[in-house]
Order: structure tokens, then sequence, then C-alpha cells
């Protein structure tokens, strides 16, 4: 995915994106980061295609991303939004199939195809022992990876998550980013996330973008580009940067 000098503004008029040009590398993690209102979640929409630019263009496998139709791109990119709400009664299984929607023609019923792939989908997201649960039984974590699941059952080589970690306790956030970190390595995925933990974005991701009041500071891998002045900058917070063998990289936020 190439993004060309992309602009964007709200009916407000006020620009939230300015001037942003990357490439998205096939087959890596790359994450979004930055203070509130950076842009980061915008960035991700305009991306997913949810907001059109007001200039600038992107190229997705060699198209121009205003060429595809709604189907077209929903059988190439995947999306899971940082709020998702479904019925209370649904169940698990009955969410993930809602995935094979762009595979389906009006009036048919479930293919084989689609029973793998929404077989598959639960397996991935360890949750084929919970497809019968109802959602509103699960844990956040659990919830969560539902609605991985069922962006997974649309069979993309692109997913999206914005915020994929937000409102969930330490343990959860992890297991979260392990499947992220899995689906990437295992399935080839091209993944693009944003976050807000910088530590977590060192260790999960091949590339980061990093936004500050809606303009790319930098761009690059993250144990080159994140670096103590960088975030002095960014976020006015003074950090030290140390190094573990077992994890690389991280930072302590010292101070303001």
């Amino acid at each position: 995915m190439e993004i060309n000098h992309i602009r964007f503004s709200y009916q407000d008029k006020v620009e939230r994106l300015k001037d942003v040009t990357a490439t998205i590398e096939k087959g890596k993690i790359t994450t979004i980061l930055g203070p509130n209102g950076c842009g980061k979640s915008t960035l991700l929409s305009v991306l997913a295609k949810f907001n059109v630019p007001s200039s600038g263009d992107i190229t997705l496998n060699g198209k121009a991303l205003h060429q595809y139709t709604p189907k077209e791109l929903a059988k190439t990119l995947s999306v899971v939004q940082q709020s998702s709400v479904a019925p209370e009664e649904m169940t698990v299984e009955k969410l993930v199939y809602y995935g094979r929607l762009p595979y389906q023609k009006m009036f048919t019923t479930a293919t084989e195809e689609d029973d793998e792939k929404v077989l598959w989908a639960l397996e991935k997201t360890g949750l084929l022992e919970k497809k019968d649960a109802l959602l509103s039984s699960l844990s956040g974590g659990q919830q969560q990876r539902a609605w991985i699941a069922l962006a997974l059952a649309q069979n993309t080589p692109y997913l999206f998550l914005d915020e994929p970690t937000a409102n969930l306790d330490i343990f959860y956030q992890y297991e979260i980013l392990e499947l992220v970190k899995t689906l990437c390595e295992e399935e080839g995925l091209t993944i693009v996330m944003v976050l807000h933990d910088i530590n977590q974005t060192i260790q999960y991701s091949d590339r980061v973008i990093i936004m500050k009041a809606g303009e790319m500071v930098a761009n690059g891998k993250p144990e080159e580009v994140i670096t103590s002045a960088l975030l002095a900058d960014v976020y006015g917070v003074k950090v030290v940067m140390k190094e573990d063998p077992s994890v690389g990289k991280y930072i302590v936020p010292i101070g303001i």
C-alpha cells in the first residue's frame, strides 16, 4: 500500500492529516503511534476508505483505493474497529459468519468454503470451544478475539486494527498482540494497527509511523526511530531508553 501526500479534514475544515506519505510493507506489522488527537485513527480510517482524503492518493496492490468497489475492498482488506457492538443474544459463530458476506449472493445459504473459513478463523483465535457461547458471556479479551475472527473469516491479505488492546487488562493486551504477531508470521497477513503503548509498539511492530498534530514525524523500524529526543518532542515526556537481551529496547518514563 502506497500513501501519497494525503490530506484530510472533517466538516469543521480543521486539517487532521497533513501531507502524509508512507509505504505499508507487505507481510509486516506497521503500527501508527502518537498522542491523543494526533490523527492515528483518522489515518487508519482513510486507509480503510471509511473517509476520503481531501487531496493525495492511496494505492493498494497497484490499484487506486478509490477505484475499489465495496465488495472488492471487503475481499482485500478487513478492519476491526475500536468500538464494535453486536446484539447480546448473538453467538460467537454467528458473528464470525458475517465475515463471509462479501462472498455470498443474496438469498443464498453458507457454502462449504464459508464453513471452512469460519472454522479456521475460530481455530486461529482460540474460540472454537466458545462458538456457541453468547458474545455477552465472553471476557473482554475473548470478545476482541471474536471480532478479529470475523475479520479473518473475510479471508483478506490486509488486516487493520484500531486500538485492539483498548480497555483490556495487561494479560489480554499481550494475548491479542501475540495473536496479531502469529497471524503475520504464520498467515503472511499485512497488518496495520493503532496503539498507544510505546513499549508494545517497539516489541510487536516491524515498522512504525509516528504522528504529531496530523503530521507524520517518523517512519521506520521502531528500534531505530523511537528515541528519547523524539518522544520528548511528540509527547512532552522525558524517557530513558534501555535494552534487555530478552526483549530488546524499551522505554522508562522519568518525568515531564
